[in-house]
């Protein structure tokens, strides 16, 4: 471990912001299985790839980033946490 005070604050930060992305997609994750089960009570198709794709380029249009992750980097995040998202849907089905 590096005794530099400034990495030490930055790592700090980014052990935060770690932790706000788990909690986020924890609360992704739930929401994801709400909308499933809600999704099969009222007899509607689990997977919406067309809303998939409305989300995905919903978001990359909106995001300008400056220092952040290019688009192409940006758009294989989403579709993992999609594609994960919907796997965790699909569970509930063989549940």
């Amino acid at each position: 471990m590096s005794g530099d005070p400034q990495l030490h604050a930055l790592r700090q930060r980014m052990d935060a912001l770690n932790s706000r992305l788990v909690l986020l997609l924890h609360e992704r994750a739930a929401l994801a299985r709400t909308i499933g089960r809600h999704k099969r009570a009222v007899g509607i198709a689990l997977a919406d790839p067309e809303r998939e794709a409305a989300m995905l380029q919903e978001l990359l249009r909106a995001t300008t980033p400056t220092d952040g992750f290019p688009p192409a980097a940006l758009a294989r995040l989403l579709q993992a946490v999609f594609a994960e998202s919907r796997a965790l849907v699909e569970q509930l089905g063989r549940e």
